[in-house]
């Protein structure tokens, strides 16, 4: 569990913002979770890649993909 702070807001605000310009918005729970993982420099891993890799500088890993 990780804390949502003003940090993770302001990212979270910046993020919805920069999406809602280019035209390719990603939901509201994904917002936050990929503000709070660039925030803490951690990766997401999940099988939802289509909307994640819409976020500049996220790192993301596809659970589903076996390496």
């Amino acid at each position: 569990m990780l804390p949502f702070t003003a940090q993770e807001a302001e990212k979270a605000a910046d993020i919805r913002s920069i999406l809602k310009i280019a035209g390719s918005p990603i939901g509201a729970d994904d917002v936050l979770i990929a503000a709070t993982a660039l925030s803490h420099h951690h990766i997401v891993v999940t099988s939802n890649v289509r909307e994640f890799q819409r976020v500049p500088n996220l790192q993301i890993e596809n659970w589903r993909v076996c390496q």
